[in-house]
């Protein structure tokens, strides 16, 4: 038997919930502490920006964010408390909101500024660059458990009015900003107020040139401010007539229609999507799980690549260190020898004075190697300048090329080699963990299934 959606769970919706909690927050940890989680444990982010590796990366959200974005009085804030089951958003037609405020769950009831807005979102600091945003920037975190919650990130947007309306930033600019790191983009249209307003309409056409497509889903709110059935009709063509123009694949458009339930016994007989919005949320959960574990596995993957990578570096450079120090062995002996040749060049220059009596005298006397260097002087004195020049100039050279080419580079040591294995096997567990994760969640869902 179908049950339908009240403010509170399901059974069954308690499972799922808790199942979808449980794996997001896991793979987090994987992220943050790893396998022990305890004092000292290292995280795969940890491994992948370690002075080894030196891989940049980025741990998924626990939660997936959902952005509203709407004319105003199109129910943003409304839908946010009907959702979460508690009055978080102040509401009403005198009462919009200016700025963007993150509505999320946690333990405590707090409200937090634009400074700790940006700390506790750490993927906030560009967006903080925003002329006067950051005054307009809040978090509201709720204690709330209410259907999916607890996995979800709403940020409520400023309502979009045409006319003299002063806004404290730009905020066609901020929300296509912030549509870049959301996973959900909601679009609501009030039928009864600007819901087709100029500031609306160029919001909508730029998230349609942009990458979103995907991402993004169109409601008429409030369905039930409108009693005929005719009037409705009426609405929901003049609205997607307007965004024809604006969107791509116009042809598949839909535009479901919904309106909070009502807490009177009044019967109303106009559809009421509001599933469909549920069933949206639902869904962006379960994709985002999917992807994250899909990100688990890839960056894995990547680490163990970059593992190889530097390994296969150092055997590289181990390799040409080898290399370097043949060929400076050979290049500092060829500079012994040039040097020996300038010696011998001063020996034959000074052959005179070396042997006389002072000196080696009696050691020279009949001596066939001074037989020689006597015969050899003439030459070295007629060629003096040109022979130590060119002997110099050869050991100047060889002495440069020496030094340039015996440079050793760095190597990992034994250290650092143990320290990659384990790596790469303390990485191993972890993809072993997302196989596990896989089979937990697809066994939750296949359960609902039947």
């Amino acid at each position: 038997m179908h049950m339908k959606r009240q403010n509170g769970k399901t059974a069954m919706e308690e499972v799922m919930s808790g199942a979808t909690e449980r794996v997001l927050k896991q793979i987090t940890e994987l992220y943050e502490s790893g396998l022990s989680g305890g004092p000292g444990s290292m995280g795969l982010k940890s491994i992948a920006e370690s002075p080894l590796l030196g891989l940049q990366m980025r741990k998924p959200r626990k939660k997936i964010s959902i952005m509203i974005v709407g004319n105003h009085s199109a129910g943003k804030s409304s839908f946010i408390n009907w959702y979460i089951g508690e009055a978080i958003q102040k509401t009403g037609v005198a009462i919009e909101t200016r700025g963007f405020t993150f509505v999320t769950s946690g333990k405590k009831r707090e409200t937090l500024q634009g400074d700790a807005t940006v700390r506790f979102y750490d993927h906030l600091n560009e967006f903080g660059k925003f002329t006067g945003v950051i005054a307009n920037l809040f978090t509201e975190i709720s204690t709330s458990r209410d259907k999916n919650f607890s996995c979800v990130d709403f940020i409520d947007t400023p309502g979009l009015v045409d006319g003299e309306m002063q806004y404290p930033f730009n905020v066609q600019d901020a929300i296509i900003w912030m549509a870049d790191h959301v996973d959900l983009v909601l679009i609501f249209f009030d039928p009864i107020g600007q819901a087709t307003c100029k500031r609306t309409m160029e919001v909508v056409e730029r998230l349609n040139n942009g990458p979103h497509l995907e991402k993004i889903h169109y409601f008429m709110s409030k369905a039930d401010a409108v009693d005929k059935e005719h009037d409705r009709q009426r609405v929901l063509i003049q609205i997607t007539q307007n965004l024809a123009t604006k969107i791509r694949n116009s042809h598949a458009f839909n535009l479901p229609t919904f309106y909070l339930p009502r807490d009177d016994d009044v019967p109303c007989t106009i559809p009421n999507a509001i599933e469909d919005v549920c069933k949206e949320i639902d869904k962006a959960i379960n994709m985002t799980v999917q992807k994250n574990l899909r990100q688990l596995k890839g960056d894995c993957e990547r680490i163990e690549k970059r593992i190889d990578e530097v390994r296969a570096q150092d055997k590289a450079r181990r390799a040409n260190n080898v290399q370097r120090t043949m060929q400076g062995l050979l290049l500092s002996l060829l500079t012994l020898t040039a040097g020996g040749v300038m010696v011998l060049l001063l020996v034959v220059r000074y052959v005179d004075t070396l042997c006389s009596e002072v000196l080696l005298g009696d050691a020279c006397r009949g001596s066939k190697i001074t037989n020689f260097l006597h015969k050899a002087q003439p030459l070295v004195i007629t060629n003096s300048t040109a022979l130590f020049g060119a002997a110099a100039g050869v050991l100047l050279v060889l002495l440069i090329v020496t030094r340039l080419t015996w440079r050793i580079q760095p190597t990992l040591s034994k250290k650092d080699l143990k320290k990659l294995e384990d790596y790469r096997m303390y990485v191993k567990k972890i993809a072993e963990q997302e196989e596990g994760l896989y089979q937990e969640y697809f066994k939750t869902l296949s359960s609902m299934e039947h």
